[in-house]
């Protein structure tokens, strides 16, 4: 997602807070990695971030093997 700070920009950052990005690998195992931190954008919408090894923040909905970000401490929970 691009975030155009001209309609709705970018108003806070937040910390990972322990929510991980799960992806599903080319042999079909899944992994999962920790958010980095969360964008607050001016009408309330948070965007998750992760980070790769090269230090890119990015939204990891935009990766093609995304499958979900989640909390540990919700797992289960319903």
């Amino acid at each position: 997602m691009t975030i155009d700070p001209k309609i709705n920009p970018v108003v806070a950052a937040l910390p990972g807070g322990g929510w991980m990005a799960e992806y599903k690998e080319e042999d079909g195992s899944v992994q999962a990695y920790p958010l980095i931190g969360w964008l607050v954008l001016a009408d309330g919408e948070m965007l998750p971030r992760d980070a790769w090894g090269e230090g890119d923040a990015h939204d990891p909905r935009e990766v093609g093997n995304f499958v979900r970000v989640y909390h540990p401490d919700a797992e289960g929970s319903a």
